[in-house]
């Protein structure tokens, strides 16, 4: 375990932790726990960048002798996690893996939101509307971003009415019961004002029920990044090079099922 398998080591897990981190942040975010959002947000930036640049490094060491890129190589794509990504998908494309980057609308929000937040756009929205910052004129808070691109995409494609009816049917019944002595003052991750017991109970609803397909859609773009990754170990390992980690055994959690990922709340690389 030389130098630098030690800090490629290191880099895979601290990536790794961070996807199952933000995949656990997911899982917690609300309009009432807002800071949820951005936990997830900072952690998932984190992993899928440092993830994708640890490939790119991998794999020009494995096509170039063992020899590493130049460290503004890497600099040199910032934080655009979208061209990251991609430059991932054209390794796997080119190593004719089975496995390739998801790109349906969904994981296009989710890309596009990361890579605002990432690039510094959407990372600090608060204190750039307020101190009217004229970079960031006419972006979107990365939370109502984040409710238009990926979680009502998620419940065009996967609520029926059936379920949208229970969860109005529920909001009704709690807004019954509680609502004539219940003081709501809230706004939703639209930014969107709620004002009584209905509007929050049924937000709630909404999101409780996108929760577990928005952890599923980024844990798909994570299982990519995992599977090329584990590739790439498995050929430094076929060819004897020892400086190179054997990567699956960082990112392994994320090689499940959309069952799997849809059920599992709380993710650690450190708890299977």
């Amino acid at each position: 375990m030389n130098k630098t398998w030690q800090a490629l080591a290191h880099e895979a897990s601290l990536a790794a932790e961070h996807l199952a981190i933000g995949a656990t942040s997911l899982g917690k975010a609300d309009y009432a726990e807002h800071a949820y959002y951005g936990q997830a947000f900072f952690a998932l930036t984190i992993g899928f960048e440092r993830a994708s640049k640890l490939t790119l490094v991998i794999d020009h060491a494995l096509e170039n002798g063992g020899n590493f890129p130049a460290y503004n190589v890497i600099r040199g794509y910032g934080h655009d996690l979208a061209t990251l990504l991609n430059k991932v998908n054209e390794i796997a494309e080119r190593r004719e893996l089975d496995t390739r980057l998801p790109t349906t609308e969904i994981h296009e929000g989710i890309i596009k939101v990361l890579t605002d937040f990432a690039s510094n756009l959407t990372r600090y929205y608060n204190l750039d509307f307020v101190t009217e910052n004229p970079k960031t004129k006419g972006e979107e808070d990365p939370v109502k971003s984040w409710f238009e691109l990926v979680i009502n995409p998620i419940l065009k494609k996967h609520q029926t009415q059936k379920l949208r009816d229970k969860v109005q049917q529920n909001a009704q019944l709690i807004d019954e019961l509680f609502g004539s002595h219940t003081s709501v003052i809230h706004h939703a991750e639209s930014g969107d004002e709620l004002n009584t017991l209905y509007e929050a109970s049924h937000q709630t609803g909404i999101t409780d029920f996108a929760k577990p397909y928005s952890r599923m859609y980024v844990m798909q773009i994570a299982r990519f990044l995992g599977n090329v990754l584990s590739e790439l170990g498995y050929a430094a390992y076929s060819t004897g090079l020892d400086t190179i980690p054997y990567l699956s055994d960082f990112f392994r959690i994320f090689n499940n099922d959309d069952k799997y990922f849809k059920k599992r709340k709380t993710w650690s690389i450190y708890r299977l």
